[in-house]
């Protein structure tokens, strides 16, 4: 369907933000990027900054590949399709099939998509000191525990942005967690892995042919257990030359070990007492503002990659000097209960605070906020900048602090 000339690029959903950035390098080589989505009010602030003739949004039923197909085939002729998220990426290797485009090894994405064939590749290949399995129907707290051990964590093994992920820490959290998760509706099937003790990062990289370049790791920011709720990230984390070609070594025997060899990976792991261990593998670039910070943090436009591999050629991004000139951080600001989101509130606050805080809407005021317990209630995010990432995560949590998320119903007085 393809040629060298195709001028189109499609882009099958997108990460909430990072639009603007992807039609500017678009725009630079002459292509236009044809948004597909079944929600245009998921990108409102990105396309309310965005006026481009080299961007059409095109309003389809992202889950149903066939639309999506014939979507394209009106389009005309393509480049390719990018796809960067963990939600359209299964509907996304259907497409590419259907409508012969080139894009990741599809046997990669589908184990790397099933977080419990994740767990035992891994662990086969000595790569995770530990096994994770599917739950049976029938399986009770006792036969899991004794399968998998104590404390564990039960989630969806094809879920995102932290939903569907408890943590039982004994027999009574676990038949609890049990009887929870067993009522939930989930994107593929409960399983259940052991809960690693440790601080969370996560490791971007970008592979080519079968090369993996790491771009830089990410410190994490949670809420309390058993709720796992991102609040804030920092990069890049400055870790000791030792560690830092430890976890060079690894993440490159990682990626080999689920045959991720093209595009953007975006691997969480703890970093615990016995070494690195895997939390999940995203075959996609960072979601919230990593994207941003990448790009500046080393002054570079990083979703021009996109645009290299879509047209399979060799991402420049691959030998780019890579020198930190800052460190950036965001972090993500929650609504403080169910209800209808009014408005973030001491925005004023932001003017001449250290880092140059920036905030990026999640939400348009006015809507429901149906969750608190994971990224679904996430209504804006801040962006901020410092000398090191270490900085900068200071200066975004200051200046967050700053802010108050009013719902309707609050009390002013």
């Amino acid at each position: 369907m393809n040629t060298p000339m195709s001028r189109n690029v499609i882009a099958l959903e997108w990460l909430q933000f990072g639009l603007g950035r992807l039609v500017t390098a678009a725009a630079e080589e002459g292509l236009t990027i044809h948004l597909l989505t079944g929600n245009r009010s998921e990108y409102a602030y990105e396309l309310s900054t965005v006026d481009s003739p080299h961007l059409v949004v095109h309003d389809v039923n992202t889950h149903d590949a066939q639309e999506v197909v014939e979507a394209i085939r009106a389009i005309g002729d393509v480049a390719g399709l990018i796809n960067a998220t963990d939600t359209w990426s299964l509907v996304s290797l259907d497409v590419r099939e259907q409508l012969g485009l080139a894009g990741p090894d599809p046997a990669s994405v589908r184990l790397i998509r099933d977080k419990a064939r994740l767990r035992r590749r891994l662990h086969e290949n000595g790569l995770s000191r530990a096994d994770g399995s599917p739950l049976a129907p029938t399986d009770d707290a006792a036969t899991v525990a004794a399968r998998t051990g104590l404390p564990l964590i039960v989630k969806d093994s094809a879920g995102t942005g932290s939903e569907h992920v408890w943590l039982a820490r004994t027999a009574d959290e676990l038949t609890a967690v049990l009887d929870e998760a067993r009522r939930v509706t989930l994107r593929g099937h409960l399983i259940a892995e052991p809960y690693f003790l440790g601080p969370l990062y996560s490791i971007e990289t970008l592979s080519w042919e079968g090369r993996a370049r790491v771009l830089g790791v990410s410190s994490r920011r949670l809420s309390a257990p058993p709720v796992f709720r991102e609040e804030a990230l920092a990069f890049p984390v400055a870790l000791p030359s030792a560690l830092a070609a430890d976890a060079e070594q690894w993440i490159e025997q990682v990626l080999k070990s689920v045959g991720h060899d093209e595009g953007f990976a975006h691997t969480e792991f703890i970093l615990t007492d016995e070494g690195f261990e895997v939390v999940e593998i995203n075959p996609r670039l960072g979601g919230g503002l990593l994207g941003e910070e990448i790009s500046q943090t080393f002054d570079i436009n990083l979703y021009a990659t996109f645009l290299d591999l879509v047209r399979r050629r060799r991402p420049a991004l691959m030998e780019a000097p890579l020198t930190p000139t800052q460190g950036a951080a965001h972090a993500r600001l929650y609504a403080p209960r169910t209800g209808v989101f009014t408005e973030c509130e001491g925005q004023e606050l932001l003017s001449g605070h250290p880092g140059a805080p920036v905030l990026r809407p999640a939400l348009p005021a006015g809507t429901t906020v149906r969750t608190v317990s994971h990224q679904d209630g996430c209504v804006a995010v801040l962006f901020a900048t410092g000398a090191t990432s270490e900085l900068a995560l200071q200066n975004v949590l200051s200046a967050a602090g700053e802010l108050r998320v009013r719902m309707e119903g609050d009390d002013r007085g």
